[in-house]
């Protein structure tokens, strides 16, 4: 999976008596800053005219984060063909949405940078001429609206190239260190019926009621304080350990009463089926995906504190997403993955 894959945007195009939600890959930050592994890029007091944020030695110009803003509104702006940026839909939410996702990208990029030189990674000969003519193919793509608006020239877009394929760089460097090999057990869905307590004389009564022949389904509905269905499908790590500990030594059929869970909550669970074989093997790509981004958070948390600057909220407040229809550039991104191939 490549980097720009994974950090993708959670966007939330709102309509009139609706909301279409697009399944995408990160999380939208706050506008008001975004934090990094617990680290926290903060409001800006003195950065540059044309700095929108510093991660380390590195600056982030107006005109990067616009060459962003303008392709990810037309990547993530259209469903189906159809444009999201109509007054059908609520454009405000959506502008906000994309620049939170951009911002987030961005100092991603930017960390990963900071972490190359530090590390002593860097882009050789062939992979800069490679940028230097992905560079000059996406500078000539862009019609003058677009050059106008992001204000790019070609020797900057060559810069911004170079950033984003080391950044890439590193990323498939990092990712080929994660074992992709996930066993069965900790990839394991079981399908039980589960709920719990909160009080200790009430998780009694029910564990008595239960040993003596009732129905658990039935004393679920009586008891369970979870006020969602019983019924449920979960892996590793979606209950205390102490649960999950007893959870996942049960058979078909077999049952556990008033598992003390050491967050003041008392579980019951009724086992239906202890792998559940189809969701199983889908859960492997996702624990691949947690190591992966496990990977991510490890390396920005070791950056040194002092690499985190500020942001300039000013602005930040200032710029947006160009609306006109002749800003419609998408390629940004696939153009340089059709000149480098960081597999």
């Amino acid at each position: 999976m490549k980097f720009r894959e994974i950090y993708r945007p959670i966007l939330r195009h709102c309509k009139r008596g609706a909301v279409l939600g697009l399944l995408l890959c990160f999380t939208v930050i706050a506008t008001t800053g975004c934090t990094i592994a617990g680290k926290k890029v903060f409001v800006a007091s003195g950065a540059s005219f044309n700095t929108v944020f510093k991660i380390g030695d590195y600056s982030c110009s107006k005109k990067e984060v616009k060459m962003y803003l303008a392709n990810y509104k037309n990547i993530y702006g259209v469903v189906n063909g159809n444009s999201l940026w109509t007054e059908e839909y609520d454009t405000d939410n959506m502008e906000s949405s994309v620049k939170d996702a951009v911002l987030q990208h961005l100092t991603k990029v930017y960390a990963l940078n900071q972490y190359a030189k530090d590390q002593g990674i860097s882009l050789d000969s062939t992979e800069k001429e490679k940028i230097t003519e992905a560079a000059g193919e996406y500078y000539d793509s862009l019609n003058d609206e677009e050059k106008k608006y992001t204000g790019a020239s070609k020797s900057d877009i060559e810069a911004m190239y170079e950033r984003y394929a080391l950044a890439e760089k590193v990323y498939t460097e990092l990712m080929s260190t994660v074992d992709n090999d996930v066993s069965e057990d900790e990839a394991r869905i079981m399908d039980a019926y589960v709920f719990y307590v909160t009080s200790e004389d009430k998780a009694k009564e029910a564990e008595a009621a239960l040993n003596n022949g009732s129905d658990f389904l039935m004393i679920a509905s009586s008891y369970n304080e979870s006020g969602e269905s019983v019924q449920t499908s979960f892996g590793r790590d979606t209950y205390p350990s102490s649960v999950e500990d007893v959870a996942f030594q049960l058979d078909n059929g077999e049952s556990a009463y008033n598992i003390d869970g050491d967050d003041g909550k008392y579980y019951f669970i009724k086992c239906i089926n202890k792998y559940d074989e189809e969701l199983s093997n889908q859960n492997k790509q996702k624990v691949v995906e947690k190591r992966q981004t496990e990977v991510m958070e490890d390396i920005i948390e070791n950056l040194d504190t002092t690499y985190y600057s500020d942001i300039n909220k000013g602005l930040w407040a200032k710029i947006e997403i160009p609306l006109e229809d002749d800003v419609k550039t998408d390629s940004f991104f696939s153009v340089l993955d059709n000149h480098l191939h960081y597999n």
